[in-house]
């Protein structure tokens, strides 16, 4: 049971988030190609003894929000100020941490991408060529290629100046049927221009080499393979006054795709003289002696400090900018380290169809945790798909891997046995693994090897396959309790053994979960009054267990979708709501003719209170759930027709109404020996006693 991740030991890694652009908050897509996925990462390594910071920040600049600025009368600082705050609240919202976090419209950045591109052309890196561009007579104004739309010449559709929307294809302007100015609807005409290349073709060795060399998948380095082997020079420039000035131009500013990346430098000063220890080549101030596991097996191009590793978390749509352009601007600059990894997660489709923010067919992230748990949301974003795949969010599909998956699988075993400890030793029992038999020990050793296999999975940034991981060890927890029937012992000693198991299997899991669930997983280690290791504490009593995973209902995620995919008609949507709740109410009778009983006959039922101790679903029914119920002087066997309303782990430790003088029957094989009393029609509710009444109290 060893917390120490050994071999990554004293390894200084920077990881930094795509920037968000400043046109608009962030929606689940955003999260989960990027942000979450950091975040995971950042935790584990943290967790795991590594050094790591975290640098993110906004795009501020580049042609859209000059764009938006411009429509709506107001400066592109007043665009950029307010969807920055909100991009960053979103973030915290999804409890992603950063260590710096910045904007490209800051002195800091600026400063730093000039002196950026004068070393590149220092370096002869950076060239003037004449080329030909959209003017606009009426606007007095070279026209940046999203200021021009037009037909697309390959499928008629509407069309930007760099890209159609509807047949997707990369356009250039002057490619355009019909062009015309976005601003004032006018015709421009073509006029010859000088712009400043970055030339990238004279890397294409170096940039071959540093594929190969880099830790990145490998359909990534296809991707780029692809590119580097029809290189050409890059357009760096551009006749807009938003942006970073281009040095000694000052008509024109950087193209947003130069200067932006080189924010993940900025940024990362924001911090202090400890950037250079992550960026700059043949800085040895956090070279440590011990690192005997970067030696000539590493396989990236930052050799100079080989205990820093730098790593890109992307969405799918900026792989070339992050595993061409940008190695191709280091390598051109000369003085700083590459990136080792990029991690660039697939797209997000809502509900089987495209997100699309101008149809309003999207789910922000601000929205969403109005109404759900983050981190449900971190949770299934992850489990949902492997990160380099695209996939879809379904509501329905959400409800039912947070409800079977995560409730009823690890959120049952992890109640289960802290309730039972709580209930009978009011800690989790600390012995000897001496004195443990072997199918104690097999659990145990299972705990070591999906462990072994998780920190692997998560090592390689395999976030899915690590959270099977943990699934995994949640059933083989799950199957080890329900096979020792604990409730069964008699012999203390024994009984401690079962439940230092069973506590030992909840700190691994809670240990493996937190990087993904960090706020229920802290709830979890504070219920257990332990530290966030795999080692349990000698001694320390429990408090009292409460649900921490709450079951998704039914009525939740109908509210939801009505409220959130319906947004062309929230007002209509809300009136139905709203009557479908009165007419229900109104459907309700004043009353039915019934056959009356007497007092005689209603003193024959015999009630008690109960706890229910023990929870599962019966094998082949939708319907059934088996229980184990502490009725004061036996524990009766009791099946429940409850499954479609209460998971497992909700029933445990509940107090319940039994009826406990009911002939015993037999259902789908199971013999139940009483019943519960519960109320409701499509919603159920167990009855429970109003105050906390003794367990076998009769109710009378």
């Amino acid at each position: 049971m060893n917390n120490n991740t050994n071999n990554n030991t004293n390894t200084n890694y920077l990881l930094t988030t795509a920037l968000a652009y400043t046109n608009g908050p962030l929606h689940l897509g955003h999260a989960r190609s990027t942000y979450i996925p950091a975040d995971i990462m950042r935790r584990y390594l943290k967790l795991n003894g590594n050094s790591v910071i975290h640098v993110g920040g906004t795009d501020n600049h580049g042609v859209p929000i000059t764009l938006t600025a411009e429509k709506e009368g107001v400066k592109p600082e007043d665009i950029v100020n307010k969807y920055h705050n909100e991009i960053k609240r979103d973030l915290d919202s999804l409890n992603i941490e950063f260590d710096s976090y910045g904007k490209t419209h800051s002195d800091i950045h600026i400063k730093t991408a000039q002196e950026f591109y004068k070393t590149l052309k220092e370096n002869g890196y950076i060239y003037e060529k004449e080329i030909e561009q959209f003017y606009c007579e009426k606007c007095n104004k070279y026209l940046a290629d999203r200021y021009v739309e037009g037909t697309c010449p390959f499928c008629g559709g509407e069309a930007r100046g760099d890209h159609c929307e509807v047949c997707g294809r990369h356009l250039e302007p002057i490619e355009l049927i019909n062009p015309y100015c976005v601003i004032c609807d006018s015709e421009p005409e073509l006029k010859k221009t000088t712009h400043y290349f970055f030339k990238l073709s004279a890397l294409s060795k170096e940039l071959k080499e540093y594929v190969k060399k880099s830790n990145m998948a490998d359909y990534i380095k296809n991707m780029a393979y692809n590119w580097i082997n029809d290189l050409h020079d890059w357009d760096i420039s551009r006749g807009i006054n938003w942006g970073v000035p281009i040095p000694d131009n000052e008509n024109q500013v950087m193209y947003v795709w130069l200067e932006a990346p080189i924010g993940y430098i900025s940024f990362t000063k924001q911090l202090g003289e400890v950037w250079k220890n992550y960026w700059l080549k043949n800085n040895n101030n956090n070279n440590n002696n011990n690192n005997n596991n970067n030696n000539n097996n590493n396989n990236n191009n930052n050799n100079n400090n080989n205990n820093t590793k730098i790593y890109h978390f992307i969405g799918k749509d900026i792989m070339v900018h992050h595993a061409v352009f940008w190695p191709g601007m280091l390598l051109g600059h000369g003085q700083y380290n590459l990136p080792d990894n990029i991690i660039s997660g697939g797209y997000l489709t809502l509900e089987g169809k495209k997100m699309s923010t101008s149809k309003k067919w999207v789910v922000w992230v601000s929205d969403f945790i109005k109404y759900f748990d983050v981190d449900y949301l971190r949770y299934f974003l992850i489990a949902n798909a492997p990160l380099n795949r695209d996939c879809d969010f379904s509501f329905d599909e959400f409800q039912k891997r947070i409800n079977t998956e995560l409730i009823a699988i690890i959120g049952n075993f992890t109640h289960r046995a802290l309730v039972f400890s709580h209930r009978k030793f009011g800690k989790i029992p600390i012995v000897n693994k001496d004195s443990l038999n072997n199918e104690d020990l097999e659990l145990i050793n299972k705990c070591d090897k999906l462990y072994n296999e998780y920190k692997n999975n998560m090592d390689n940034c395999n976030l899915k396959e690590a959270i099977v991981n943990i699934i995994h060890l949640a059933k083989e927890g799950n199957n080890y309790f329900q096979k020792m029937e604990p409730w069964t012992i008699n012999n203390e000693n024994r009984l401690k053994e079962i439940m230092f198991v069973c506590g030992t299997t909840t700190k691994y899991i809670a240990y493996m979960l937190y990087p993904f669930m960090p706020n229920k997983t802290g709830e979890l280690i504070n219920l257990m009054n332990e530290e966030l290791d795999l080692k349990l504490r000698r001694g320390n009593n429990i408090s009292k267990p409460k649900v921490i995973f709450s079951k998704i209902e039914d009525e939740s995620v109908k509210l939801v979708k009505e409220k959130l995919l319906n947004n062309n008609n929230t007002e209509t949507n809300n009136k139905k709501v709203k009557n479908n709740k009165l007419s229900k109410n109104n459907n309700k009778s004043d009353g039915e003719k019934m056959d009356l009983i007497s007092i005689d006959d209603f003193l024959k039922v015999k009630l008690k209170v109960g706890e229910i101790l023990e929870a599962e679903e019966v094998k082949k029914s939708k319907k059934l759930l088996k229980l184990i119920v502490d009725v004061g002087d036996e524990k009766r066997q009791i099946v429940a027709g409850i499954k479609e309303h209460y998971t497992p782990e909700e029933l445990i430790g509940k107090k319940v109404v039994v009826v406990c003088n009911l002939k015993p029957a037999k259902l789908c094989g199971v013999e139940s020996q009483g019943m519960l009393l519960a109320a409701g029609d499509k919603e159920v509710a167990l009855l429970s006693p109003e105050k906390d009444i003794p367990v076998g109290s009769e109710i009378c």
